[in-house]
């Protein structure tokens, strides 16, 4: 396809998918009577937007009822308690419409002070640290009862079941002067513990579970922190925990852990298609391709699991070679626990079997042992080892299969990853970051020696209107053991590609190298609906030793993107434009991936 086919096929697209329908659109959108607040800052508040650049702005009549409630929350949050606003639109013509908002904005007024009553657990000013409401500010009465939720939690972490917490205000000319009467209660303690709804996982897994004990102050944090614990195992459908008042004289509760267990066990079988590539001719087939997975959870009657999981694939047509079909059979086993001996680390355990045939084989057995720390709701560190052996003969005669000069190689891994990121498929936020060490032969046998480092880096930033700045970098060093043979390119790094310099094509332009360093940087904003753009820079280069780096030059590449959320994730088409060099722009489509 000519890349002219190319963008007549976007552009049509774009503009199907932007004026394909007949539905009122938004020709103006104006505020009224605001004086404090201008307009733009009301304009970040409302769903409906003002028309853009080649994007049409759709208008909805429900949305325009919700964009008033809004404009009068976010009034009231600054501190204006008698806002008042009307809405009104307008058809212009027989497909676009004017709407304006009338605003009364009333008086601001300003939290001047606080006072608490009826409080003996906390002080005033611990009060106040918590409430992390300064004075002298817009009165936000929102807000006041957000922080209110929070001081109510933190009585629930030292025992306070009964706790009760009422607000009021006076209005003193501008000025507001809040009163919190607070009634502690008495402080409980925890009498039993029970499990219900079990039927084949043993008490003791959903016990150990739990952060709490018999005879120690109830502690609303560590209940939910156990009840998430117990859900995470996988095990359960439902974790309810629930408390039962026993005695309000003297402060006692039982506590019941109420489950419902999954189905232990389940089979699937999948089918389909795929292509097929050979070792030797390069050529590409279809063929079919069988999957069977076994799950056996709940083993021994613990919270751990065993995975099975078998596939074969065979070409349609023959090799050329060996009038053979091409087979390829994998086998994997796969152990779970989240307990590590007397520590609550997830354990994972991987075998497993890779074999692919045709004019040759090619096997590949290995051994994955994986370590997972978490470290509070958003971060988690990951440790994984593997040890991989792969066999190749390359005898194109089908009698020689057993040829024992077979090429091997062995390989194990060290994994450190770091993951902060909000929202994976889509990510608004947060960063992410890996480190991985391979060891190739030594100690392990094998072909080949060398050690090879990779390193990654991800930023997150959400800015203005949903769109996100996204930063990545790369850098990887390979270390090679022996001295009298250089590395085969097939282990050296590479550029070019959907997943690196997107205007350049993969292997093409570039010689692999022993070093990388790259940086991607990303402009992600909304369009419409489920459609959103990019704009992105990639830049990079590859040398064979650090006294190269300051000779090598950076490589970069400019392009434009569209993605389209799924309820799964993404789809986005790049295309790519090489910077400097008179060479064609590359075309990219993907599904589900996301720097």
């Amino acid at each position: 396809m000519k890349y002219s086919q190319i963008w007549y096929l976007i552009g049509l697209f774009l503009i199907s998918n932007i004026f394909a329908d007949e539905k009122l659109s938004i020709s103006e959108i104006k505020f009224n009577g605001n004086s404090v607040l201008p307009d733009y800052e009301l304009q970040s508040v409302i769903k409906l937007q003002s028309p853009k650049l080649f994007a049409r702005s759709e208008f909805n009549p429900k949305k325009l009822n919700r964009d008033k409630i809004s404009l009068e929350a976010y009034y009231k949050s600054n501190g204006f308690l008698n806002i008042s606003i009307t809405e009104n639109y307008e058809l212009i013509s027989k497909n676009y419409v004017n709407i304006q908002f009338f605003i009364n904005e009333g008086d601001q007024y300003q939290l001047k002070e606080i006072h608490f009553f009826g409080n003996k657990l906390f002080s005033d000013d611990e009060i106040i640290k918590i409430l992390d409401t300064p004075i002298d500010i817009n009165f936000n009465p929102s807000k006041i009862r957000r922080q209110l939720i929070s001081l109510k939690r933190n009585y629930l972490t030292k025992g306070k079941i009964d706790i009760a917490i009422m607000d009021e205000v006076k209005i003193d000319g501008k000025n507001v002067i809040a009163r919190i009467n607070i009634f502690e209660g008495i402080s409980y303690h925890i009498q039993s513990i029970s499990v219900s709804g079990l039927e084949s996982v043993k008490e003791k897994y959903v016990l150990r579970e739990i952060l709490f004990q018999g005879d120690e102050i109830y502690n609303i944090d560590k209940i939910d922190e156990s009840r998430k614990r117990i859900f995470d195992s996988g095990l359960f459908s439902s974790v309810e925990i629930i408390n039962k008042l026993i005695n309000t004289e003297i402060g006692l509760v039982n506590i019941e852990i109420k489950v419902r267990e999954y189905k232990s066990s389940s089979i699937e079988a999948k089918f389909g298609f795929k292509e097929f590539t050979a070792f030797q001719d390069n050529l590409t087939t279809t063929g079919i391709d069988a999957q069977a997975r076994w799950v056996l959870g709940n083993i021994f009657n613990t919270t751990s699991n065993v995975e099975f999981t078998g596939r074969i694939a065979s070409s349609i047509n023959l090799n050329i070679f060996t009038d053979k079909p091409l087979i390829e059979r994998d086998f994997t086993v796969v152990y779970r626990t989240p307990w590590t001996f007397y520590f609550r680390i997830p354990t994972r355990f991987e075998y497993f079997h890779k074999e692919a045939s045709d004019q040759s084989v090619k096997k590949r057995d290995g051994l994955t042992y994986s370590l997972l720390f978490k470290q509070g709701k958003t971060t988690r560190y990951e440790f994984n080892s593997t040890l991989e052996i792969i066999q190749t003969n390359k005898s194109l005669d089908p009698d020689k299969i057993n040829d024992p000069d077979d090429e091997q190689e062995r390989w194990m891994n060290v994994k450190y990853l770091s993951n902060k990121i909000q929202n994976p498929l889509n990510p608004i936020g947060g960063q992410y970051f890996s480190f991985i060490s391979t060891l190739y032969g030594t100690i392990l046998g094998g072909e080949r020696n060398f050690i090879k480092f990779e390193g990654e880096y991800r930023k997150y930033l959400r800015i203005q209107n949903n769109s996100v700045f996204a930063f990545r970098i790369v850098l990887g060093y390979i270390k090679n053991l022996e001295t009298e043979n250089d590395l085969h390119p097939d282990y050296k790094f590479d550029l070019g590609g959907q997943t690196s310099l997107r205007g350049w094509a993969s292997a093409d332009n570039f010689e692999p190298a022993s070093i990388i360093d790259m940086i991607n940087l990303e402009y992600r904003f909304p369009i419409k609906n489920k459609f959103g753009g990019e704009l992105f820079i990639d830049a990079g280069r590859l040398y064979e030793t650090i006294y190269d780096f300051t000779t090598t030059s950076l490589i970069w590449d400019y392009g434009i993107g569209i993605i389209y959320q799924t309820g799964l994730g993404p789809i986005r088409i790049d295309v790519g434009f090489p910077y400097g060099e008179l060479a064609n722009p590359q075309l990219h489509a993907s599904l589900l991936y996301m720097f």
